[in-house]
């Protein structure tokens, strides 16, 4: 390979990339060996199929984020929907995270600066769009799922309405509703595309849908059969919606497929898998309490206290008194009501040297409490913080649950091994890996706790750590199997269009999905800056109402309490 800082590459390839938020392997590979999913089973037969590892957390916010930058978490910085601040004890602000924090070094900016121009169509975490060479209509999420955010602004009134349902709409919506809104937004999906396709004046067109990881967050309990809540008495046309759905969902794909040829590097992408929500919980405040790492005010939880955070957590079950809770309490009010819920108020901060960061599941942090870093530190930087990371890493990893027998934790890693490069207070100091059984809960007291199953009425699907990619186009080797992470399709994109691959990416060009007789006459091209740095990006003041919303779209799925 060699490295260019002035010209680039001498060939032009146009990419099309469609994102199928959350799509899983589990689920697609029995409908391709009954022969269900055509388009799917075509792309694995003539390109390459790779299983693609998520960000940890497997959160679609700081996942989407590396996909457009091509960077991890430690280096943009985000983890969730919520801006992280990792010097705070409950590990978040109030405020929510928008594309204000990396605009102008993704992939669209990189790409269009270099090109005839990109079509960005819905991706999630464009959320206020921003000039590109091109169009952006911003995705998941937005303050109203109906109304079109575009760069050109000039052409939203041509795309109205993106959604069938408001967001308090679709939180009431039954199967039907859903299937109706499903069916309009897959129907957008390929008519806007297709219209950009047909035109054919661009370089790069990118669309995403999420009705599949909106379709695994709700109807996960009719898809199992071995759901604590499924019933074989629910019609056959509801038990299979999610299977029904991925089928449509390959339709779609074979549509946009018919309206490019081989000449075109085809990426079909999930941002991370799916899977049940775990109907139990590993406390890991409760247990760093036991080895003596955290510590309680006044020794213990009272018989009070503990009555009155289980008394939120039923009404939080509960969507109205949530919504009335929500919509009536002041703000400094409903943050006390999270600390008690969290028990983070019982914390005697002074006596603790570790604690919980709560993530997306499979994903926990733990935090050091440490000197400098923390409002109340008193572990001290260097010996004792290592020595510390290292006690805790080996005593979780001995954990097994009780009733099945299993570990309680399948990876758990100290951040600069997962993440070697950015800044490393971004992250917490160590992560966990949950067993997929087991979630991450609050609980001071109890080692293990099990979610009442009236939790998991309305949602009861959720994330896991790999999703999907299907590659195809000329070059690409028929038949290829490989691994990749999601930083890694940025920099791909680059290199099949014939850009220069900037070398303060993280991910790598994945040269292993192409031909040998490909990559002798396409050499990588490197060139210098041109990616996110560690630098704190920027800020878009929401108003109250946009805030409003974008609190009741990501309530919609479980990213957080309306």
């Amino acid at each position: 390979m060699e490295k260019e800082s002035t010209t680039r590459p001498a060939w032009r390839r146009k990419v099309l990339v469609i994102g199928l938020d959350g799509a899983v392997y589990t689920i697609i590979d029995p409908l391709l060996a009954q022969g269900k999913l055509p388009t799917l089973a075509r792309l694995q037969r003539d390109g390459a199929r790779g299983v693609l590892t998520s960000t940890m957390p497997p959160n679609s916010a700081p996942a989407w984020t590396s996909f457009m930058t091509g960077v991890t978490p430690a280096r943009h910085g985000i983890l969730d929907f919520k801006e992280a601040d990792l010097h705070r004890y409950d590990g978040f602000t109030g405020n929510f995270v928008t594309s204000a924090a990396f605009a102008g070094h993704t992939i669209f900016d990189l790409a269009g600066a270099e090109s005839a121009g990109v079509l960005a169509f819905r991706v999630p975490m464009t959320f206020p769009v921003w000039p590109v060479n091109g169009v952006m209509v911003a995705g998941y999420p937005t303050p109203d799922r109906t109304k079109a955010y575009t760069f050109p602004p000039e052409m939203a009134p041509s795309l109205e309405p993106l959604a069938l349902h408001s967001h308090d709409e679709i939180a009431r919506a039954g199967i039907p509703e859903e299937r109706k809104n499903a069916d309009y937004e897959i129907e957008k999906l390929v008519s806007t595309m297709g219209h950009f396709l047909q035109e054919g004046k661009l370089d790069f067109y990118m669309g995403v849908t999420g009705v599949s990881d909106g379709f695994h967050h709700k109807f996960w309990k009719y898809h199992d059969p071995t759901h604590p809540l499924h019933n074989p008495a629910w019609t056959t046309a509801d038990r299979n919606i999610i299977k029904e759905y991925y089928g449509k969902l390959d339709e779609a794909v074979g549509k946009l497929l018919s309206l490019v040829d081989k000449r075109w590097l085809v990426l079909v992408v999930s941002d991370h898998g799916g899977g049940p929500k775990p109907y139990r919980l590993f406390n890991t405040n409760a247990w760093l309490r036991a080895q003596g790492w955290l510590a309680l005010r006044g020794g213990k939880e009272s018989s009070w206290q503990r009555w009155q955070r289980r008394r939120l957590e039923w009404l939080r079950a509960r969507l109205p008194f949530k919504t009335w809770l929500a919509q009536h309490l002041p703000g400094k009010v409903q943050e006390q009501v999270r600390t008690v819920r969290s028990a983070t108020n019982l914390i005697d901060w002074p006596a603790t040297k570790a604690y919980r960061i709560g993530l997306q599941f499979p994903a926990e942090g733990i935090m050091i409490n440490m000197q400098g870093r923390q409002p109340e530190g008193i572990v001290t930087p260097g010996h004792e913080y290592e020595q510390l990371r290292d006690e805790i890493i080996a005593g979780v990893q001995t954990l097994r649950d009780p009733q099945s027998g299993e570990p309680v934790v399948v990876a758990a890693q100290r951040r600069e091994a997962l993440y070697p490069s950015g800044d490393l207070n971004r992250v917490p100091d160590i992560l966990l890996q949950m067993n997929p059984r087991l979630g991450g809960g609050s609980d001071v007291s109890d080692f293990f706790s099990d979610v009442p199953l009236s939790y998991l009425e309305r949602l009861n699907g959720d994330h896991t750590m790999h999703g999907i990619t299907f590659a195809w186009g000329d070059g690409i080797r028929p038949g290829q199997r490989f691994d990749l992470n999601i930083i890694d399709l940025a920099p791909t994109i680059l290199y099949a269009m014939g850009l220069p691959v900037p070398t303060g990416m993280d991910g790598r060009v994945l040269t292993e999905i192409f031909t040998p007789d490909y990559l002798t006459a396409h050499q990588v091209v490197y060139r210098d800056g041109g990616a996110l740095g560690d630098e704190d990006g920027g800020h878009y003041e929401m108003s109250a109402e946009e805030e409003a919303e974008i609190r009741k779209a990501l309530a919609g799925l479980g990213y957080v309490d309306e």
